[in-house]
């Protein structure tokens, strides 16, 4: 494929010489077929790249100040592997002619083989601007933006192109990842439809299953890994036995995730140097258990993974997770001890260890983790307000708001240090400037409901009601059926004279039920998909 691009390059270079001057580019002698360049060009139509070698270099000597000759020198190199060289060719192209869009056009090309997107971008930039028409230049630049991840950008030029879009799985997969990042859902299941009419390989099925789960196409995930699973002429593998598991976890498949993920021990249980791929499928099953509300045996799932692979901290800080669920504060320090001893340096089992001192009510050792966090510098924001949370708990708010206004000095300006530094600054009786913490946090997150509530109740309690009114219900619909939000909003519209709006809210409280409350110990880490090895059979 990119080989026959090169040749394309070529032929349109040649039409772009050919047409140089009523371009406005810097115009170039046409010479006899017996000169070198000319001999060059004809060996690079054919394929004899030595030759081509040869007299392209004659002619770069002959000709130096020849832009088009450094270019096709330079689409030589490429062809031959030498892409530093090829650049170099490329560059001084465009200094001896700025207005030489095929030489952007072909570094532009080159870069993003390196996939060295940065500058890739900028020179198809340049060609692009000096040639709008250029369908070749709008279609790398549209790849460019794909790889990068920049899919608005990457869709327009690429349709910009007018070119036919590969139907390769890979580019599929790429652009099908882009629209369902755009909410492009209709152009994200027509690419779904195409994945599923053309051969992928055993990763590319998965991540296809993977974007099927991500816009709740869990049946069509299921069965593709189902397909897979059973589609080896020998045993399944266990690789394929796990991520058939892992499906139908994140299917919401709970009972189904359970019995396949035994199924999956049981392949695996004969090798001892299997340990860390069962104790994958441990995790499964404990994430699963969770879900379904059976504690013991999630806990008991996740102390087999954490005693199957030791040194991996996500089964220590899902066994711990599931414990301080559970309210067991007490196991949950002695299972993160155990795993800090296997893992002294993890960042995040620090962290899960303060917290449970601070759940457990030890908050002279919740200090002392957070307090050790801080001074080695946390570059997260975390740290700070585990010993933010300790300090409040302790009477000590305002050392929570120094500590705090310190962290914002060192990291910049966060959601979670203004809206924790906001609730200090209340505690700590200095409204004004807990008003202020509030409405930054609601600048840097819209979307929580508790920030919203708290500027809500620093306005009310400040007199400002109709701005109060207007940031509950913005929590209210953010959070709906919060009984706390509701209250609020009860007694602000009291407090402004509407009786009606007040009536309505306070009957509210008597009809919703209470709203769920924040998982404050973070999500399960679920385990990742798993491909075969090189060459593994299918």
């Amino acid at each position: 494929m990119k080989s026959l691009l090169i040749l394309v390059f070529y032929l349109c270079s040649c039409v772009v010489s050919v047409c140089a001057s009523s371009l406005g580019k810097a115009a170039i002698q046409v010479r006899p077929p017996g000169d070198a360049f000319q001999r060059g060009l004809t060996a690079l139509k054919e394929n004899r790249l030595e030759d081509a070698l040869v007299n392209l270099t004659t002619a770069e000597r002959e000709h130096p100040d020849d832009a088009r000759v450094r270019n096709f020198r330079g689409i030589l190199l490429a062809r031959m592997g030498k892409n530093a060289e090829a650049a170099s060719e490329y560059q001084e192209a465009n200094r001896l002619d700025p207005l030489l869009e095929d030489a952007y056009r072909n570094l532009g090309f080159l870069r993003w083989t390196e996939h060295q997107l940065g500058s890739a971008r900028e020179a198809l930039e340049r060609s692009v601007a000096l040639s709008p028409g250029d369908a070749f230049a709008h279609y790398y630049l549209g790849r460019v933006e794909l790889d990068a991840g920049r899919y608005d950008t990457a869709f327009h030029e690429l349709e910009l192109s007018h070119q036919p879009l590969p139907a390769d799985p890979a580019f599929l997969i790429q652009t099908t990842t882009g629209y369902i990042s755009l909410g492009r859902l209709d152009n994200a299941r027509k690419s779904l439809d195409q994945l599923g009419r053309v051969s992928m390989s055993y990763a590319q099925s998965i991540q296809v299953a993977s974007l099927l789960l991500s816009i709740h196409e869990n049946d069509s995930a299921i069965i593709l890994i189902e397909k897979l699973n059973g589609g080896h002429s020998r045993a399944p593998a266990a690789w394929a036995q796990f991520d058939l598991a892992l499906t139908y976890l994140l299917a919401g498949n709970y009972e189904k995730a359970v019995a396949q993920a035994l199924v999956n021990i049981e392949t695996l249980r004969p090798a001892v140097s299997e340990s860390p791929a069962q104790a994958q499928a441990w995790s499964v099953m404990g994430i699963a258990y969770a879900h379904l509300k059976q504690g013991e045996r999630s806990v008991n799932a996740f102390w087999q993974a954490a005693n199957l692979a030791p040194r991996e901290e996500e089964h220590w800080l899902n066994l711990t997770r599931e414990l301080m669920e559970l309210n067991r504060p007490p196991e949950a320090i002695k299972a993160v001890q155990s795993g800090l001893a296997e893992n002294p340096k993890s960042y995040a089992l620090h962290l899960r260890l303060g917290a449970a001192y601070l759940a457990a009510g030890r908050y002279a050792e919740a200090e002392s983790v957070f307090r050790d966090l801080v001074a080695a510098g946390d570059p997260l924001p975390t740290g700070y307000i585990g010993l933010a949370q300790v300090l409040l708990r302790t009477g000590r708010a305002e050392e929570a708001a120094a500590e705090l206004g310190d962290a914002e000095k060192k990291l910049g300006s966060k959601f979670l240090i203004s809206y924790f530094r906001g609730l200090a600054l209340d505690r700590a009786g200095k409204p004004s400037e807990a008003l202020l913490a509030f409405r930054e946090a609601v600048q840097l997150n819209s979307s929580s409901a508790e920030a919203h509530m708290n500027l809500g109740k620093m306005e009310l309690a400040q007199g400002q009601v109709n701005e109060g009114i207007a940031e509950l219900e913005q929590a209210l619909r953010l959070n709906p059926g919060d009984r706390q939000v509701t209250r609020l909003l009860s007694q602000a519209y009291r407090r402004a004279g509407d009786a009606k709006n007040a009536a309505k809210f306070a009957e509210a409280l008597t009809e919703a039920p209470a709203s769920a409350a924040a998982d404050i110990v973070g999500d399960f880490i679920v385990p990742q998909w798993q491909a075969p090895a090189e060459g593994a059979e299918r």
